[in-house]
């Protein structure tokens, strides 16, 4: 895979229609990324329309221009494709096979396990997030930064680098920040509705998640996991325990940490993983069918829940004594 950013800008310049795409289940750096190019794009007098195949998580939805996102789109009517985010076109959803089908595909992406399936790639790895490279696009774009583009920008990096607390940070990261924030960025807005603001329902599924806690390993494993039928009765979404694996993190001594959500039935299982040391944490997602980075990563995988939190610790396990 070679990275153009030439080619890229080349794309968003000549093309007319554009269908920006992100991953499944989408997080705030997806999301924050569609909705930016979204808006640029239309500031250029282009047609632009934000799809994902899951609906807005709850905590996103008083983004600029999230109420525009859609679940329905046909790529053959755009011109060009926009996948952000996104290290594996199968996690689009149903869509995969007819975005790539398209002749003009844009891949922007910070994740090292992309595969460099665009026909114009820039994946950068060692950047925060997909906002903080699709800053640098718009620049070379010459897209003026509006309050709600720039709202969206700094959401993305704000939540990718859990408000500037891990490794993702970087002094590009603080710098691109200060830049949305004279532009209007509502950070104050983005602080409080991302990680501070919350229900009654979420605060009673965090006490049942941390009962559930586990240490291994002399204190260097731990993690959560949150039960189906909790959610159920509590009327609670995965999206709403999104951060819960920072609670496990946060213990003094932990070097990994994990959280487990139950899905479809009790019969799935999505997983998080958070890292505190130098240790892969992708390559273990990996082996459960996921990906993402080397110190924050997810899958999904079918199973039990108890039997999913075994073979978790087990990898996990593997993964610190071979590090």
């Amino acid at each position: 895979m070679t990275n153009d950013l030439e080619r890229v800008i080349h794309f968003l310049r000549t093309g007319s229609s554009f269908l920006i795409v992100t991953h499944e289940n989408p997080d705030g750096d997806a999301i924050g990324a569609s909705l930016a190019l979204t808006l640029a794009l239309q500031s250029l007098s282009k047609k632009a329309v934000a799809y994902d195949v899951h609906p807005l998580p709850k905590y996103l939805r008083f983004l600029p221009g999230a109420a525009n996102l859609t679940q329905e789109a046909d790529p053959a009517a755009f011109d060009t494709i926009c996948i952000l985010d996104c290290g594996a076109p199968a996690r689009t959803g149903p869509l995969k096979e007819s975005l790539l089908a398209q002749p003009r595909v844009v891949n922007l992406d910070h994740h090292l396990t992309n595969e460099g399936y665009g026909s114009a790639n820039l994946v950068e790895p060692k950047a925060s997030s997909t906002c903080e490279i699709l800053s640098g696009v718009l620049r070379e774009l010459g897209v003026t930064l509006t309050p709600a583009i720039a709202t969206n920008l700094y959401l993305g990096i704000y939540t990718d680098t859990m408000m500037f607390q891990n490794s993702a940070s970087n002094p590009n990261a603080y710098r691109i920040c200060g830049e949305l924030t004279a532009a209007g960025a509502d950070f104050m807005a983005v602080a409080r509705r991302v990680y501070i603001d919350t229900s009654a329902e979420r605060l009673l599924i965090l006490g049942r998640a941390l009962n559930s806690l586990q240490v291994h390993d002399d204190g260097r494993i731990a993690g959560l996991v949150c039960r189906r039928q909790d959610m159920l009765e509590l009327g609670i979404t995965p999206d709403d325990m999104e951060t819960f694996v920072e609670y496990p993190r946060s213990i003094v001594g932990t070097q990994v940490a994990y959280l487990l959500r139950e899905e479809r039935d009790s019969e799935r299982v999505k997983g998080s993983f958070r890292a505190n040391i130098d240790v892969d944490v992708a390559k273990v997602s990996a082996k459960l069918g996921g990906g993402g980075h080397k110190k924050a990563a997810g899958f999904r995988v079918e199973g039990r829940l108890d039997e999913v939190r075994a073979r978790v610790i087990e990898l996990l396990r593997e993964a610190l004594e071979t590090k």
